[in-house]
């Protein structure tokens, strides 16, 4: 697969995932303080220049911290009300721990990929 559409079908895929999580900071967890992190955006250039990588360093840390809090929040909040949420709402939430995993997942694989940008143009 060339470089363009990797590059295009990470984008894609960063934008279904950012979608789907806005969607679902969009409903909140009834009587939680649990706060859903929004996803950082990776510059395609970011490994073009160290201060544009440090800077999505800092981002991607952040939200890596910020989503596991809300990630322990959710699943606290499951311990709570297991027997009296219903099925539905424990998907829902389910669903919204899982979107977050794979929100680190891509937002990471797409953070080292500038990194490897920035260390083959620097050799």
């Amino acid at each position: 697969m060339s470089p363009i559409i990797k590059k295009f079908s990470l984008g894609l895929a960063l934008f279904a995932i950012t979608s789907s999580i806005g969607l679902a900071q969009d409903r909140p967890i009834g009587g939680a303080n649990c706060t859903n992190p929004a996803v950082p955006i990776i510059p395609s250039d970011a490994g073009q220049d160290l201060d544009a990588l440090l800077d999505a360093q800092d981002a991607v840390q952040a939200y890596m911290a910020d989503s596991n809090t809300f990630i322990d929040c959710v699943n606290t909040i499951i311990e709570r009300r297991a027997d009296s949420a219903g099925a539905s709402n424990i998907n829902a939430w389910t669903d919204l721990i899982n979107a977050n995993v794979d929100a680190q997942e891509s937002i990471g694989a797409a953070f080292n990929e500038q990194v490897q940008i920035y260390r083959a143009s620097s050799d």
